[in-house]
C-alpha cells in the first residue's frame, strides 16, 4: 500500500476486502462489543488481517451516522443479521426542531469519544489517525432521516441548507479534535451511500451536498492532511463528473460499487487517483470459491494496469456473514492474477 501510495509500482495488486463485521464474526466477537470495545475492535481487524494476508489497517465507523451525535438515539447490532448501528431516533422530526439544535460537542458527542480511544490505540501501533470526513448527506440524513430528508430537499431546501451547514460544521470540529491530539499524520474518509444517484439527483447532490464537501477537503488539506479515501456507495454514474471536480489531494483513493464501472471511473478520475474496487458483495456473500475468483480476476484484469493505480476491493463492506474461504479467495486472485513483472 506504502508503495502504491508513493505512486510507484507494487508486487501485486494490494487486497483491501472492507472488513469490519466480517473481523468480528471471525473473532467470535459479538457486534455490539466490537463497536463500542475499541481494543477488542482494533484486535479483531488485525487478526483478521494477519489470518487472512490481507492489506487493510483497521477502520473505525459505520455509516448510519448524525443522528447520534447530534442528540438522537443510536441502536448497535443485536444479531449478525443487522450488519452494523443504525439510527434508532433522529433528533429532528419537523422544521421547528432544527432550529434549536445546538453544534455537537465532539468531545462528548456521539461516536467521536471511542474514535478518538480507536485512534490512539492504532497510532500507537504506527497507523495514522482516521478522520471521518463525510458524507454530509450521510449526517443530514442522521439527524433527519432519509424519507423525511428527500421530502424536504423539494419542500424545505432551506431548512436543508441549515442542516448541511450544521453537519459540515461538525465534521470540521471533530477533524479539527482529531488533528489537535494526533498531528496531521491522518487519513481522511467517508462513504457516500445517500448521495448516490438512486436515491437523489446529480442536481441535488451539486446543489446541497458538493459544496459541503469541497469545503472539508480544501480545509483538511490546508491543514495538511494529504490521504483520502471515499468510497462512492452504489450508483454514483450522474454524479462522477462533479466528484472528479472536487479538490483532492494526490494519490487518492476512490473505491467504487458495483454500479460504476471500474474503466468509466478511471476516465473520469484520471492517473492522479488510484481506483478501488469493486467485486461483487452478493458474490462474496453467497457465491463459491471460485465463483469470487472468477469474479476477482475479473475485476483484476480490467484495473491492474490503470496508469493511477488499483486496488482489489469489495463494492461495499464485506457481508458479515460471507465465508472465510471467499475472502481467502481475493488474495489467491491478487497473487494468480495481480502479479507485476
Amino acid at each position: 500500500m506504502e508503495t502504491l501510495l508513493s505512486g510507484r509500482k507494487p508486487d501485486r495488486v494490494p487486497v483491501v476486502p472492507f472488513a469490519t463485521g466480517y473481523a468480528a464474526r471471525l473473532c467470535g466477537l459479538g457486534l455490539k462489543t466490537f463497536y463500542t470495545d475499541m481494543k477488542a475492535c482494533v484486535q479483531a481487524q488485525l487478526l483478521a488481517r494477519d489470518l487472512h494476508g490481507y492489506d487493510q489497517t483497521p477502520i473505525f465507523g459505520w455509516a448510519d451516522w448524525g443522528g447520534w451525535e447530534f442528540g438522537g438515539e443510536i441502536q448497535f447490532p443485536i444479531s449478525e443479521s443487522h450488519g452494523a448501528p443504525w439510527t434508532a431516533r433522529h433528533p429532528v422530526e419537523k422544521v421547528s426542531d432544527l432550529e434549536r439544535l445546538k453544534l455537537p460537542d465532539p468531545q462528548s458527542a456521539g461516536w467521536y469519544p471511542l474514535l478518538m480511544e480507536f485512534n490512539r490505540l492504532i497510532t500507537g501501533l504506527g497507523f495514522p489517525a482516521k478522520i471521518p470526513a463525510g458524507s454530509v448527506t450521510s449526517v443530514v440524513a442522521g439527524m433527519i432521516g432519509v424519507e423525511r430528508l428527500l421530502r424536504w430537499y423539494l419542500k424545505e431546501p432551506e431548512a436543508v441548507r441549515v442542516a448541511y451547514r450544521m453537519a459540515t460544521d461538525l465534521i470540521l470540529k471533530g477533524a479539527e479534535m482529531v488533528i489537535g491530539h494526533f498531528g496531521t499524520r491522518c487519513s481522511a474518509g467517508y462513504g457516500a451511500p445517500l448521495d448516490a444517484n438512486s436515491l437523489i439527483s446529480n442536481t441535488i447532490f451539486e446543489r446541497f451536498a458538493w459544496p459541503c464537501l469541497e469545503e472539508i477537503h480544501r480545509t483538511l488539506m490546508e491543514k495538511g492532511v494529504n490521504r483520502f479515501t471515499v468510497h462512492l456507495c452504489g450508483d454514483h454514474r450522474g454524479n462522477l463528473e462533479a466528484w472528479a471536480a472536487l479538490t483532492f489531494p494526490p494519490r487518492s483513493i476512490i473505491s467504487i460499487g458495483s454500479q460504476v464501472g471500474i474503466m468509466e471511473a478511471a476516465a473520469v478520475f484520471g492517473p492522479s487517483h488510484i481506483i478501488a474496487g469493486n467485486v461483487s458483495t452478493t458474490v462474496l456473500a453467497v457465491g463459491s470459491y471460485e465463483d469470487v475468483l472468477l469474479e476477482a480476476r475479473r475485476c483484476i484484469e480490467v484495473g491492474k494496469d490503470l496508469a493511477g493505480g488499483f486496488i482489489l476491493m469489495p463494492a461495499c463492506e464485506m457481508p458479515v456473514l460471507t465465508p472465510p474461504i471467499n475472502v481467502h479467495a481475493l488474495l489467491v486472485a491478487a497473487r494468480k492474477y495481480g502479479t507485476y513483472e
